[in-house]
């Protein structure tokens, strides 16, 4: 994670806190004035609309005062999706306890993310326990 994303991070935490919303993954991609700030968010009971579009008004006017990305950009505010690809260890964080898909170099398997560690992920499958090598793992997948 960069010190950008960082300092967003800690620019967003109150407002996610005042709405009972957890950040899922922000990202900053793309160079000059193609820049996207993505932000993905959930709660309980899921993100409404109306949860995006409050968060992303109050977030648009914090940057505009803050002002901590170069040049120009644009804000997208939303919930991970059904079949988000989890890639960060917050995303894992996040979806612990979550149905999850596991794709490997030798197949797939499906079950409850119980828990990772940085050598391995731990699914609650019908089977019982089972822990993946990460060095195994080409994309964990939320949902079956």
């Amino acid at each position: 994670m960069t010190d950008l994303e960082k300092k967003l991070e800690k620019m967003l935490e109150p407002l996610l806190q005042e709405r009972g919303l957890t950040l899922v993954d922000l990202e900053l991609k793309g160079v000059g004035n193609r820049k996207i700030l993505r932000v993905f968010i959930d709660k309980p009971g899921g993100v409404t609309i109306r949860d995006c579009e409050d968060l992303s008004r109050e977030f648009s006017v914090l940057l505009d005062i803050e002002d901590p990305i170069e040049g120009s950009y644009i804000l997208e505010v939303s919930s991970p999706g059904v079949n988000r690809v989890l890639k960060k260890d917050r995303e894992l964080q996040w979806a612990t306890g979550k149905d999850v898909t596991v794709l490997t170099l030798k197949g797939f398997y499906t079950g409850k993310l119980d828990a990772f560690t940085p050598t391995e992920i731990i699914l609650q499958t019908e089977e019982g326990t089972l822990k993946i090598p990460r060095e195994e793992i080409t994309q964990i997948r939320l949902g079956r």
